[in-house]
């Protein structure tokens, strides 16, 4: 045995065996096996776990105004899951900034925490914050009213001065920053508006950047109110003829480019007292075929303009029949009726409202105008004109509401005529 271990190789293989097992042994020790419970290793004792609290403000509020602190702060809570639960239940812990016995100036103070349960450990984030103490003030402002999309009204309808309920209001805040305030206004938006805007806005300040400035503003709402006025309207045009085509010749009809022009007025009022628009009047003096005249169209009286402008007057003539001269003929000589009979097709004759009680106000819903077709002879349809014509509702006795009415059409005495429509629905208010 002993020679054994007086042989060097002998002696090297022992101690690498051992070095082997010695590996094998610290090996099992720092790597336990996944499947052993006994090898996982917990520490119940150290968690962590992050919340976030509001974050409250000591300090004296009737002498000063604070600037600066954000609203909440982080709280890293380590400690048992017990504590970090209970500290997660409480209603009674907080973070703050202690500013009491403070003076006007710039800050940078540590947040500290109140009512966390014993045994855990508390660090919010951030530690410090940097706030900046005023001197409170009160300033009374006047209130300045923005109107947003004026030229984004309903067609035909303008604004009117916005009446406000409460001229000035009182901000409170740090006297640097109420020192800084250049106006006080609300916002209203009129797109689309086609009746008075009536709503309760907010207000806020500003300084002279247009940057809005932090202060407290009371009333810090105000109704306001934006007289919408209706300022332009649709009314029928028609047109007569002067004169007379040549002989032989007489005017079959007459056509005009547009029915209906806008008239617009300063107010609603003088609006509407404006119910129609005169003919337009072309001649037809010694015509032997159809012409096309552009005509201005005339301006009411109380009407700032009129559109369109101009219009096409298109009058057709039509050469007379030997029966119609002879007829003619026979009647002037012996007296006797026209035996040629035609049919005149006048457009756009306006409705004429008649009976309607005093104080009351009517609207057609849909026509305004209707088509008159006259039937008599060559020489008495030659000398009819729109203006010959009247085209009448009669509102007698009828209250506010909606109703539908006849139409009743005036013609020179010796005419026959057909309305279209002959049934027009109106609303009285």
């Amino acid at each position: 045995m002993d020679k054994l271990f007086n042989n060097n190789w002998v002696v090297k293989i022992v101690s690498f065996v051992l070095a082997l097992m010695l590996y094998a042994i610290v090996s099992a020790g720092d790597n336990p096996s996944p499947s052993s419970p006994s090898s996982v290793a917990v520490n119940p004792t150290q968690q962590t776990s992050i919340v976030t609290e509001t974050l409250a403000l000591k300090y004296n509020d009737n002498r000063y105004v604070v600037s600066g602190a954000p609203q909440t702060v982080n709280v890293r809570l380590i400690g048992s899951n017990e504590s970090i639960l209970k500290a997660k239940l409480l209603n009674s812990k907080s973070a703050y900034l202690d500013l009491t016995n403070m003076k006007p100036g710039t800050y940078d103070v540590r947040v500290q925490t109140h009512g966390f349960p014993s045994g855990l450990t508390v660090r919010p984030s951030p530690k410090t914050v940097r706030v900046t103490i005023q001197k409170k003030t009160s300033k009374e402002l006047p209130v300045a009213i923005d109107i947003l999309n004026k030229n984004a009204l309903a067609d035909g309808y303008s604004l009117k001065d916005p009446v406000i309920d409460t001229q000035s209001v009182t901000v409170t805040g740090g006297e640097d920053t109420v020192d800084s305030i250049a106006f006080v206004k609300g916002v209203i938006n009129v797109k689309g508006a086609d009746a008075t805007v009536d709503k309760m806005i907010s207000l806020h300040a500003y300084n002279n950047n247009g940057d809005q400035v932090d202060v407290a503003i009371d009333p810090s709402a105000i109704q306001v109110r934006v007289p919408v006025d209706k300022v332009s309207k649709q009314l029928g045009v028609n047109a007569e003829t002067t004169g007379s085509p040549a002989k032989g010749y007489s005017v079959g009809s007459v056509d005009l480019s547009a029915s209906q022009v806008t008239v617009t007025a300063a107010d609603s009022d003088t609006l509407r007292k404006i119910t129609t628009i005169d003919p337009l009047s072309v001649s037809v003096d010694g015509l032997k075929k159809d012409k096309t005249f552009s005509v201005t169209v005339p301006v009411p009286t109380g009407a700032t303009k009129v559109s369109p402008k101009k219009i096409d007057v298109t009058v057709h003539i039509v050469k007379e029949t030997a029966a119609e001269n002879a007829g003619s003929s026979a009647s002037s000589s012996s007296g006797s009726s026209d035996t040629g009979q035609q049919t005149k097709r006048l457009s756009n004759i306006p409705i004429h409202v008649i009976g309607l009680k005093d104080g009351l106000n009517a609207t057609f819903n849909d026509e305004d105008h209707v088509t008159v077709s006259v039937t008599g002879s060559a020489q008495a349809l030659a000398r009819l004109s729109s203006s010959d014509i009247n085209a009448q509702v009669d509102l007698s006795n009828l209250d506010t509401g909606k109703h539908q009415v006849a139409v009743a059409v005036n013609v020179p005495d010796g005419l026959q005529t057909e309305v279209n429509p002959g049934m027009v629905n109106v609303s009285i208010s």
